[in-house]
């Protein structure tokens, strides 16, 4: 009888999904249908207005490849650099939504752009992260509304601290560290901030606030340190943002430009409108792209040693492959599986250069070891080296609810990262001298790789976060530069004249995609939080970015 339930219910699961993925291609075709799609010669201006940008786009085995990737969204700029159809780019700040990492890229291709095309940028709301992709533009126009603001406020850091919290609950979580600025998961065993994460936290936000205020005096030439500090930018209208020379006038998306009837498309658009180039070179560089955490499962959302695997393989049907470039987007995770991509990116015969994204922190760093040359971006999240580990304990929780476990057994150390038992100092010591030998094992990768000797290490190790700019100065990098650097950095090494670039990508089974159809009506970032918190709870190699840049 229960068989026949469950195969009862499979087969209801297996209709829902079936309606829901009929839904998704009417819808798609629909669209298509009703968009009349204008022909490539007379688009004359581009609409750069993409959100958030994965590095690391896989595609699926139902719908293909839905979203662009972020090397895609930089050839298509590119390629709009050598189109001279385009007269006009206009970026639509409400609508572009771009890390600061993947910002300072852009803006090198954006110096080019602006040589030989018209650039403009509109928005209602201004806020310190928007203007900043606004100033790629030649001249910024807000929104014509009195609706229409800017909110400059310089920044404020805070965190909820729940060691009380939890112990209300009878919750102890277990926070063990090995380097007094390795400081993840503090939040669940302190009251308070450490002194250690103040200042890390605090030194990052400074250098970014400083370089905005330098940004702007730079490209619009004004000083607004004073006007931000004492609140004289927050909810400032067109009145106030032209008086402080912020913008340049007042529009609507009509009169600056944007006509998707007659000569307008978005970028993706104008890139999906863009035939292939046929590459005459012989020569390969491939990138290899890992993003997320490094963990043992997920392979869709994080970076395991399985899919590193699967997409080492592929480098096998490249031909004339004559260099890797991984690029790295990750704040650690797992310490076993980060030594398992290391040992395996090592027996490559080809060289390796590193291009760093967001965040290479930690077990991303950790891989980021078996580069010969490392490249990061100014605000690129560095570093991180040290080793942290944290898990539950609920013994308490038993005990308040009357709870009695009961049993037997032989042997000691049980109480290890059981949430059952309270952790005994004998079982603690044990972990703490674990911990201390995959440090030890991390650090000697990092000494070899960048030359230095212990007491060098030690000194910039212990934990600590860099922005990339450190981490140049203190040797854990060589160059600062973008991807796009570093792919020509390795072709200028290798003395490659002509070379094309392939960007390795895996295809989802049918499995994985049906998988992904999961908790439809959660929001992504909701579902990545959860997804996070079921299964990183005692990773201890990880750096907690808990803050926006």
């Amino acid at each position: 009888m229960m068989f026949i339930l469950k195969m009862l219910l499979e087969i209801v699961i297996m209709l829902i999904l079936c309606v829901i993925l009929n839904l998704i291609f009417i819808k798609k075709i629909l669209r298509v249908k009703n968009k009349k799609k204008l022909p490539l010669k007379k688009v004359k201006t581009v609409v750069f207005d993409v959100k958030k940008l994965k590095e690391d786009v896989a595609m699926s085995a139902l719908k293909g490849k839905e979203k662009l990737s972020y090397y895609q969204i930089l050839q298509g700029l590119n390629n709009l650099l050598e189109d001279k159809n385009i007269k006009k780019v206009i970026i639509d700040v409400d609508k572009l939504n771009l890390t600061l990492s993947q910002l300072e890229e852009v803006s090198k291709v954006f110096d080019k752009i602006r040589k030989n095309k018209e650039v403009v940028a509109i928005g209602t709301l201004f806020e310190e992260s928007r203007y900043r992709e606004a100033m790629l533009a030649d001249k910024i126009f807000m929104f014509d509304t009195r609706q229409s603001t800017m909110i400059f406020r310089g920044y404020l850091h805070k965190e909820f601290y729940l060691k009380s919290f939890l112990e209300k609950f009878g919750i102890r979580m277990n926070v063990l560290h090995i380097g007094d600025y390795k400081v993840a998961g503090e939040k669940f065993s302190h009251n308070q901030m450490s002194e250690e994460k103040k200042e890390s936290i605090k030194n990052i936000k400074d250098k970014v606030f400083e370089d905005f205020l330098e940004l702007v005096k730079s490209k619009r030439g004004v000083d607004i340190e004073n006007e931000i500090l004492s609140g004289n930018l927050i909810f400032a209208g067109a009145k106030k943002a032209l008086e402080y020379k912020l913008i340049d006038g007042v529009a609507d998306y009509d009169e600056i430009g944007i006509n998707y009837k007659e000569d307008t498309v978005s970028i993706e658009e104008y890139i999906g409108m863009l035939k292939e180039k046929k590459e005459k070179a012989k020569d390969t560089i491939a990138v290899v792209n890992l993003e997320g955490v490094i963990d043992v499962k997920n392979p869709n959302k994080n970076i395991t040693y399985e899919n590193v695997c699967e997409k080492l393989e592929e480098l096998k049907e490249i031909k004339n492959l004559k260099g890797l470039v991984l690029r790295i987007n990750s704040p650690g995770g797992s310490a076993l599986v980060s030594e398992k991509i290391y040992k395996k990116l090592k027996k490559l015969t080809v060289p390796i250069y590193v291009s760093m994204g967001d965040v290479c922190a930690s077990g991303g760093y950790y891989i980021a070891t078996t580069g010969k040359k490392l490249f990061a971006n100014n605000f690129t999240l560095t570093g991180s080296i040290g080793v942290v580990m944290m898990y539950p304990e609920v013994a308490g929780t038993m005990k308040k609810l009357d709870v009695n476990l009961e049993g037997f057994g032989k042997g000691v150390g049980f109480d290890m990262l059981n949430p059952f038992e309270e952790l005994g100092n004998d079982s603690r010591e044990k972990l703490i001298y674990n911990m201390n030998e995959v440090y030890s094992e991390f650090k000697e990768h990092v000494m070899a790789a960048r030359g230095m000797n212990e007491n060098e290490l030690e000194k910039i190790a212990q934990g600590r976060v860099w922005l990339g700019s450190e981490a140049k100065n203190i040797n854990l990098v060589d160059e600062i530069g973008t991807l796009e650097d570093c792919i020509k950095a390795m072709a200028n090494d290798l003395r490659l004249d002509k070379y094309k670039v392939k960007i390795v990508e895996l295809t989802q089974t049918l499995k994985e995609t049906l998988a992904d159809i999961k908790m439809p009506f959660v929001s992504e970032e909701i579902r990545e939080k959860i997804e996070f918190l079921q299964g990183n709870m005692n990773q201890i190699l990880y750096y907690e970015n808990d803050f926006e840049l």
